[in-house]
């Protein structure tokens, strides 16, 4: 076969412009698979989607999810090792491509005008969609707003994509047969040209590093093109597309509608923690929509003093969007804000809107009364009391193991959860990385058991969009006897540093740590020139509160740490189960840089590290609850304690949540899928 073969083939087979279709059925048909593309894709963003998180939290359809994830697409396969596995944006990317192909050409026989109208016709029918994906927060069940962004995102670029090919061979065709210069000058056709033009504007303010330039002028852009678009498509299609029209309107205006019913207007207080982190305070009475759940969020705008201003502000509002640090029942609503450019001014007038649920699958508030001599939970280590029943901490959690990683300001959203979580018997862990040190500070604002809570502080250059969390997708033995190797000397060192150790309230005090104290030190890789340093928090002070953690801990024994293996905890007697407040220093600085706080007092139960934490088997084996064999632990890798085990009974009551920079969610998300986890990000 030559080319001049593959060329004939392909012009016999390729639609073309000459081939001869009765008019009326040709826009008959056009109407049908629009009307049919714009019905399955509601089918599918409504009905599809929140079946699917559904099913995901029944213990059958998890159980083959973790199979396939785990087992059988596991990081041995070469499935796991492509890059369509792990990229949801080229799984969309694909999904949308086949689904809007098929829309466009099916039963076209090869016409390419009527492919053309279809293109045309299609990006009109999946606008609804489009912007029905926008909706915050989302009206689907099971479904959070910010999981439907990436769909948003991707039928947005097929309907521009689309777009640009039907005013490319709209304009060819005018060309070949000498219309071009007669039509272009009908009104109906420079509309059409003005809605592509808009197009274009969004999707080029859509880039990301447009998006992080100035998300102000993507907001703007965004929200008057779109209702531009919606005015010139409707005067530039024919026949009329008024059913389309009202749909748009409808969901645009309904949205409207509901972001001032639930707005309103409070004065705040701002409190600086650092140079880089605020504290924005204000009455829960002020808050038109009470928050349930712990994690949710509002949106906050200015409230300006000149009418004309409050009024754009109201016709395009762009809203800054901020996650609750404190708990539903507090008094006070408070918000940690990564200082910026969004003005902060106290005692001054701000719209809030909200609040937005977290969409939190597994937790929920109790409805009914609670009837002590029934099981309210699964978990043993939930106190069924009348007292602590009737607490505002008391949820109803379908968990028993949380595994959370967020990053700079995202601790607003682990804050709530650890303080509920660890109040309601989970066991729980809360990796926070920050840039800088001094962030630390926000701690002492919050009532909390810290129980759980480990720090790590990567540096202080960068944006904190930049901060990020490693996970290493492979599994080396050697490199788990080099780990406890350092961990061994490095524990030695610390031992040796005394009143210079990074963590000190002036009296050294021996090392204690807890199970999860145990996992890092041992595993965790800190990409940082100096070893990591640290010194756990138990220490004795008569007038600091009793800490009750060790004597309901779901572990009866620890292991020694002496040699690198783990100690037993001791027993619940006299001062040992008071704690109290710690001193952070950080580590030496070059002295031509500004002066910074020397030391910064924490509360106890933090755990603090310098450098960057890596996700590995260690932590997938403190989600499993299942521990090494103290002979074998040091000599090779550390296996589960029972391989004939199915594990995914017990996994389908674990949850990893991350929250913060992209990378750090990609990379915690990707951890959890390898494990064929529950994951909430």
């Amino acid at each position: 076969m030559n080319l001049k073969s593959i060329v004939s083939w392909f012009k016999e087979h390729l639609p073309s412009f000459d081939v001869d279709v009765d008019k009326h059925f040709r826009t008959l048909r056009v109407r049908k698979y629009s009307q049919i593309c714009l019905l399955i894709s509601f089918i599918i963003i409504c009905v599809i989607i929140p079946l699917m998180n559904y099913l995901l939290l029944t213990d059958k359809f998890f159980k083959i999810c973790h199979h396939l994830k785990h087992h059988v697409f596991n990081r041995r396969s070469w499935v796991h090792k492509t890059r369509m596995y792990h990229k949801q944006s080229l799984q969309l990317c694909l999904i949308c491509f086949v689904f809007t192909s098929f829309f466009v050409i099916q039963g076209a026989n090869g016409d390419l005008l009527e492919i053309t109208k279809r293109m045309g016709r299609i990006s009109v029918a999946l606008m609804p969609p489009l912007l029905f994906l926008t909706l915050r927060p989302s009206p689907l069940p099971h479904t959070l707003y910010l999981a439907l962004l990436p769909l948003h995102k991707w039928i947005s670029r097929i309907v521009v994509l689309e777009s640009i090919l039907h005013t490319w061979f709209y304009l060819y065709y005018m060309y070949i047969n000498d219309t071009l210069y007669v039509k272009m000058r009908k009104l109906p056709n420079i509309y059409g040209v003005i809605a592509l033009g808009l197009f274009l504007l969004i999707a080029i303010t859509s880039v990301r590093y447009a998006r992080r330039w100035s998300y102000r002028v993507f907001y703007y852009v965004h929200y008057v093109s779109t209702w531009l678009i919606l005015v010139f498509l409707h005067y530039h299609a024919r026949p009329g597309i008024s059913y389309y029209t009202t749909l748009n309107v409808l969901i645009l205006t309904g949205q409207i509608v509901y972001r001032l019913y639930i707005t309103n207007v409070t004065r705040v207080t701002i409190v600086p923690i650092s140079s880089s982190l605020s504290l924005l305070e204000f009455p829960l009475t002020d808050l038109p929509k009470k928050p349930i759940l712990p994690g949710g969020h509002l949106r906050i705008n200015i409230y300006h003093r000149n009418f004309l201003r409050r009024f754009f502000s109201h016709l395009i509002p762009f809203q800054h969007p901020f996650t609750i640090a404190s708990i539903p029942s507090d008094n006070l609503v408070r918000l940690i804000i990564r200082n910026g450019h969004f003005p902060l001014r106290t005692n001054e007038k701000y719209y809030i809107t909200g609040a937005f649920e977290p969409e939190l699958s597994f937790i929920s508030k109790p409805t009914v009364p609670f009837n002590i001599t029934t099981k309210s939970s699964k978990n043993p280590f939930r106190n069924n009391s009348s007292a602590l029943i009737n607490s505002p901490l008391n949820f109803l959690i379908k968990a028993q193991r949380v595994f959370m990683c967020v990053g700079g300001s995202g601790i607003s959203f682990g804050l709530p959860l650890l303080r509920i979580l660890n109040f309601n018997g989970v066991n729980v862990r809360l990796l926070w990385v920050s840039r800088d040190y001094k962030d630390l500070e926000v701690l002492n604002h919050f009532k909390n058991n810290f129980e759980g809570m480990e720090i790590y502080i990567s540096g202080t250059e960068g944006n904190e969009q930049d901060i990020e969390i490693d996970y290493i997708d492979y599994h080396d033995c050697a490199a788990d006897i080099n780990d406890e190797v350092r961990s061994i000397s490095s524990s030695g060192r610390v031992s040796e540093l005394g009143d210079n150790s990074m963590l000190s309230d002036g009296n050294p005090q021996p090392t204690e740590p807890n199970e999860n104290t145990a996992l890092l030190s041992k595993k965790s890789t800190l990409r940082n020139h100096h070893p990591p340093k640290t010194n756990d928090i138990p220490d004795i002070n008569a007038d600091d509160e009793i800490d009750f953690t060790y004597a309901f801990s779901r572990s009866k024994s620890r292991k020694n740490t002496a040699q690198g293996t783990l100690t037993t905890h001791s027993s619940f007697n006299g001062s040992s189960v008071f704690r109290q407040p710690k001193i952070i220093e950080p580590p030496a600085q070059d002295p031509c840089l500004e002066a910074a706080p020397k030391k910064i007092r924490i509360p106890a139960g933090v755990k603090v590290f310098f450098g960057r934490p890596t996700l590995g088997d260690k932590d997938y084996e403190w989600c499993l609850q299942t521990e090494c064999d103290a002979e074998t632990d040091s000599i090779q890798c550390c296996r589960w304690a029972n391989q004939g085990r199915d594990h995914a009974e017990y996994l389908s009551q674990v949850w990893v949540l991350a929250a913060g920079p992209r990378g750090l969610i990609e990379s915690t998300k990707r951890w959890a899928t390898d494990g064929g986890l529950h994951f909430h990000g």
